[in-house]
């Protein structure tokens, strides 16, 4: 299905916008707040900046010092706001966008760039190129709301360090002079955060400049955050440019709401395939129950769960982190109790730019006597004779 912008829709431009939106200050507005009668630009404007400003539509609001947001802001949409439980601190939705005073307690493990993303990305560019045939193309450091846990916390936020035009075009050239490069992902920040004629000419460059690039993606979770960025116009933007893979990022099964699954339902019609990357978080959805909702939750509304992440070790993200027995349980939990096509692959992103590795759970196992036994999701267990290195006749 084709989407045709009419000639009088107006662009994406930030710069054709009013006066700034006014926040919602009190609950009453709020939740009286319909997102849908307005451009999603109008909703970003109204986003809520500390925790101060949460204070009048939250209770129970964890008081943290001003300068937390001089290591990592704040921005909640309107949309994620209208989600939060009110009087619960343990709101799964609060847990993951509101500060707390323990993000600056830095342990000794957690590291600045824990991915080590700058180490290989290209000079004068924001490419990441760690893998031989992919690479990861950072294009703004904005994001609708910003994940406390965040692994970029040294990229994404500060003004400072925004994405250039230079940086921009070195990373069309490096794109262009690397024919063995077949797949590009679009990252940041979050790429949708540009408005569409900024995120247009990002992909027409990919696309005219680097036509050897066979697989591109797009990853971004204002989708979540705030719905109605899932426009018409967009959705054309990624059928002209034949986005093979949009990955969106949700972990909670809260977060799955009428709206978002309705524009999910318009941006599948494009043809690209939606996958969701879920980061493994303590408080948040470190439970089986919640997981297999979750899980089974994305493939009804079309988007194939993808990975797993566990918690990287960036600043401050101790409070998330689960051990590894924790993740093999809730992956036990998962595997023959769901649909098997909704189960996603658990991995680590090894620190210091390992870069990707699934954690495997050893459902088939050899012994040292050569014997293979497998175990099943129940917890059966069974020698597998025709497995083993001996033939059956021997």
């Amino acid at each position: 299905m084709a989407f045709a912008v009419e000639a009088t829709s107006p662009r994406t431009n930030a710069a054709d916008l009013g006066p700034p939106s006014k926040v919602l200050r009190t609950r009453e507005e709020l939740d009286a707040c319909d997102v849908t009668s307005e451009s999603w630009q109008q909703a970003l404007q109204r986003r809520y900046k500390t925790h101060q400003d949460m204070k009048s539509i939250l209770n129970h609001v964890e008081e943290v010092d001003m300068s937390i947001y001089d290591h990592f802001d704040m921005r909640v949409t309107p949309y994620l706001a209208q989600l939060m439980d009110r009087d619960d601190p343990n709101c799964p939705i609060r847990k993951q966008y509101m500060p707390f005073q323990g993000e600056l307690n830095v342990r000794p493990y957690e590291v600045v760039d824990s991915l080590a993303e700058d180490h290989d990305m290209q000079d004068g560019s924001t490419v990441v190129h760690r893998y031989p045939n992919r690479v990861l193309f950072l294009v703004t450091t904005n994001c609708g709301t910003y994940c406390r846990y965040c692994t970029r916390k040294r990229f994404v936020s500060h003004g400072k360090s925004a994405v250039n035009k230079q940086q921009l075009e070195s990373g069309f050239r490096y794109l262009e002079s690397h024919p063995e490069i077949d797949d590009c992902l679009v990252s940041g920040g979050d790429p949708l955060f540009l408005n569409d004629r900024q995120l247009e000419d990002i992909l027409s460059q990919i696309r005219a400049r680097a036509p050897h690039v066979k697989f591109l993606r797009i990853g971004s979770r204002l989708p979540v955050q705030l719905p109605t960025r899932i426009t018409p116009e967009l959705c054309a933007i990624i059928e002209r440019y034949d986005v093979q893979m949009v990955n969106v990022h949700i972990n909670h099964p809260k977060e799955i709401t009428p709206l978002f699954a309705e524009r999910i339902k318009m941006l599948r019609k494009t043809g690209t395939m939606i996958g969701n990357q879920s980061v493994l978080l303590k408080g948040v959805n470190d439970d089986v129950a919640i997981l297999r909702d979750l899980c089974m939750s994305l493939v009804s509304c079309g988007i194939r769960p993808y990975y797993c992440y566990s918690c990287d070790v960036a600043e401050g993200n101790h409070a998330y982190q689960l051990t590894l027995d924790r993740i093999l349980e809730l992956y036990h939990g998962l595997r023959g109790f769901i649909s098997g096509p909704a189960v996603p692959t658990f991995v680590v992103d090894g620190t210091g730019g390992l870069g990707k590795m699934p954690i495997i759970p050893d459902y088939v196992r050899e012994f040292a006597n050569g014997e293979i036994w497998a175990t099943n999701f129940e917890g059966k267990v069974h020698r597998m004779i025709n497995l083993e290195a001996r033939t059956l006749d021997q």
